[in-house]
């Protein structure tokens, strides 16, 4: 019997697809980005697993400004 629980995989890793939900969820969980970053990934780079990575990587999300705390600049 199949685990209802275990999390849906896709059969061929070197190519990102985004067709389907769970695919997304996937894709989104396994390289620790959004939606929106995984996208144009595959727009600006193409499908291929390594070069969605190396997209990822060589643009980081921007960093939120820190705040500082009891108006002391850190």
């Amino acid at each position: 019997m199949k685990n209802p629980i275990q999390r849906r995989s896709p059969e061929d890793l070197s190519q990102v697809e985004i067709r389907e939900q769970w695919q997304i969820t996937y894709w989104t969980q396994e390289l620790r980005t959004t939606q929106e970053r995984l996208t144009r990934a595959i727009r600006e780079r193409g499908p291929q697993t390594e070069q969605v990575r190396d997209w990822l990587e060589q643009n980081p999300p921007p960093r939120r400004p820190t705040q500082s705390l009891n108006g002391i600049k850190g």
